[in-house]
């Protein structure tokens, strides 16, 4: 039985797609630029070549874009790019091709990736939707990084006396941590270096299980 053919988006629907990618795009610029608050519906209409109605229309308000921004930054990246990556692995070298997507990432659309960490910190600021976002951004993190690693554990790879939840809260405390590090200061801390720094601390916490030593078989000793 054959395949059935995949559907074409119609040119509206490509264009439709086009602007909302444009949209969006501007926006990360301009948030990489001058942070959350002077994002606005107008600027980012100019910044992308549409009218300010366009915008409204879109995503209907501001909080409106902004979860169809950090959707597309997280959620589209990990179902389009982490998970094709990882496919079945899981413990250290599901988290190793993570943060081998995540410096691919950071050389393709690096205003994109700086806007995000901008995003983090200005949830600490009185922006309560912004808040809320982030806070489950990273606890869906955790449980992702801390699930891997139960996976690793049950099937043999890393050792059971590994704490798997510690374990998850370390990882994304350091990758977050190195990230901002190489934001700050690129030139003395290139965010190859700060991954490649999370890469040691990820293998120092998940060791390996012992093999289970093979059986030395020993012949009788024969009576005199």
């Amino acid at each position: 039985m054959a395949s059935p053919q995949p559907v074409l988006p119609t040119p509206k629907q490509a264009r439709s797609e086009a602007s909302t990618g444009k949209l969006l795009d501007a926006a990360a610029e301009l948030i990489s630029e001058g942070g959350y608050e002077r994002m606005t519906m107008a600027a980012i209409g100019k910044r992308a070549g549409y009218s300010h109605g366009l915008v409204t229309a879109r995503f209907g308000s501001k909080e409106g874009l902004l979860w169809a921004l950090v959707d597309r930054m997280v959620n589209e990246w990990r179902a389009e790019l982490l998970a094709p990556a990882i496919a079945d692995q899981s413990g250290a070298t599901a988290l190793h091709t993570m943060l081998d997507e995540l410096a691919k990432t950071w050389r393709r659309s690096p205003a994109r990736m700086r806007a995000l960490y901008i995003l983090m910190f200005e949830a600490l600021l009185p922006v309560p939707l912004l808040h809320e976002h982030m806070a489950e951004l990273h606890e869906n993190l955790r449980r992702s990084v801390e699930d891997t690693i139960t996976r690793s554990i049950d099937e043999g790879i890393t050792s059971r006396d590994v704490d798997a939840a510690v374990a998850a809260r370390l990882i994304v405390g350091a990758l977050r941590g190195a990230s901002y590090q190489s934001m700050l200061d690129s030139a003395r801390m290139p965010i190859t270096v700060a991954l490649a720094d999370v890469r040691v601390l990820i293998d120092s916490l998940l060791v390996p299980a012992a093999r289970p030593r093979a059986k030395v078989r020993t012949r009788g000793r024969r009576p005199n």
